[in-house]
């Protein structure tokens, strides 16, 4: 008569729960056992859940072990700092806001000194570190002076962005192969060429608007490509890991390549009589998912089940363009796919919505300007903002359309840290989640980057 929110636990579990309220009290009805029969068998049900929570997913390097209370999915593991010393704090404070946290103070992130440098991005009144393990990717950018609203704080090469409307044409022509097309599906196109440009750069334009100088589109294609291997973090479960330990049932030793790319579209079918609503590994993950976040578990199911389906609508059309895929053990094909589940997973990560000035050559009307989904240098690595002020920059096109600028929307005191509205980025085709829920899913910000009111 329990009815237990949890996946289909061992089969020893199984036997437990079977034998102490079935074998032991063979009855038909509820009101046939006695208060010390049913105190019996929620101890043992209890039990079970207890042993079951220990294989629900974690989030690898940001989350306390799920086995806690729920309170503890807010909680920092010990993460390394800048200084060698641990880190235990639970939330990033006003305090980190303003400045005074060690974080600011962090070495320079050398390795994006040098593509600023070789790509003439400027940002003279900023202070940039490598955001640290517990930030998954995002964090560590700090007005290293007072900067005042509408004040321009940062400076980039329209020619570095990564948008459907700059892609060359082989990334347009493989989108439009897709099942389904989508800005998704164009941008993911895009980021993949730029990771893997055409070795004859002759034979298609990955040279883009500055084909009029070989060597300067040659340094642009190598830099891009440079950027976009640098993305490591995506959305959750991106990384296996964020599903628990190695070993777990339905864990991360049951991925297809990745969470994103497990499964197919007629899991339901295939699973319903084994009453799963799905994959077991997804339906395992959307109860996880839930536990860290607080919505409801059909919620976060429907949630993985849709982003599955988005990328398998665009993977057999986009597999082309993953020129050497990743080292990691499957065929040929499926490490391309997996790939491509997560290039997908990273755009949707970084993705924000840039007015463009309109192209001129019949394709959009040739007059003001459109809503481009792009991801933008540095501003996909931004910290999320966490209080009532909002952002305290957003992008935007130069008249000329040549640069996108980094512009503060109000004042901005010496160490604030510089944050954008992930709330804000384009979404999945009918997506409708909110909060804690999409923070995590869409771009893997962890409990610490979440308004106070979520954690």
């Amino acid at each position: 008569r329990l009815k237990l929110a949890v996946p289909p636990p061992p089969l020893l579990l199984v036997r437990v729960i079977v034998h102490t309220s079935i074998a032991e009290y063979p009855c038909t009805g509820r009101e046939q056992l006695s208060g010390e029969d049913e105190t019996a068998i929620a101890l043992v049900a209890a039990t079970a859940v207890a042993l079951l929570a220990l294989h629900v997913p974690t989030l690898s390097g940001a989350f306390a072990p799920i086995s806690h209370h729920r309170q503890a999915a807010a909680v920092i593991v010990h993460a390394t700092s800048g200084n060698g010393e641990a880190d235990t704090s639970t939330s990033r404070s006003a305090a980190t806001r303003s400045g005074t946290d060690k974080k600011v103070t962090a070495e320079h992130d050398e390795t994006w000194q040098q593509f600023a440098a070789a790509t003439t991005i400027s940002t003279p009144k900023l202070s940039i570190r490598a955001p640290l393990p517990d930030e998954r990717g995002k964090g560590g950018v700090y007005a290293a002076e007072p900067i005042s609203a509408l004040e321009i704080v940062g400076r980039i090469p329209r020619s570095l962005i990564i948008t459907a409307r700059d892609a060359p044409k082989r990334a347009v022509l493989a989108a439009a192969e897709a099942s389904n097309i989508s800005w998704l599906t164009e941008l993911t196109a895009a980021a993949l060429v730029a990771l893997h440009p055409a070795v004859d750069s002759d034979s298609d334009s990955d040279q883009s608007s500055v084909d009029d100088n070989k060597k300067a589109a040659m340094d642009v294609i190598s830099a891009k490509q440079s950027w976009v291997q640098s993305w490591q973090d995506g959305g959750w479960a991106t990384n296996s890991a964020d599903l628990g330990p190695p070993d777990a049932q339905f864990g991360p030793k049951c991925v297809t390549g990745s969470l994103v790319s497990t499964g197919s579209d007629n899991d339901h079918n295939i699973y319903a009589k084994f009453r799963f609503p799905c994959h077991p590994v997804i339906h395992r993950a959307g109860i996880g998912l839930a536990f860290l976040t607080g919505a409801e578990e059909d919620e976060c199911r429907e949630a993985l089940v849709r982003r599955g389906k988005t990328y398998r609508s665009m993977r057999d059309a986009l597999l082309g363009l993953v020129a050497v895929p990743s080292e990691r053990k499957g065929s040929m094909r499926e490490r391309r796919a997996w790939d491509v589940a997560d290039a997908m997973s990273r755009v949707l990560s970084r993705v924000t919505t840039v007015q463009l000035p309109d192209l001129e050559d019949g394709r959009s009307g040739g007059s003001g300007e459109v809503p481009t989904p792009a991801i933008v240098p540095l501003h996909e690595r931004l910290g999320h903002c966490t209080d009532e002020r909002g952002e305290n920059v957003k992008v935007i096109s130069s008249d000329d359309g040549g640069e996108i600028l980094l512009l503060a929307t109000r004042d901005i005191e010496k160490g604030e840290e510089i944050v954008r509205d992930y709330n804000a980025a384009p979404r999945i085709d009918g997506d409708a989640t909110n909060g804690a829920l999409r923070l995590l899913l869409q771009f893997g910000l962890p409990p610490s980057a979440w308004p106070s009111s979520m954690q």
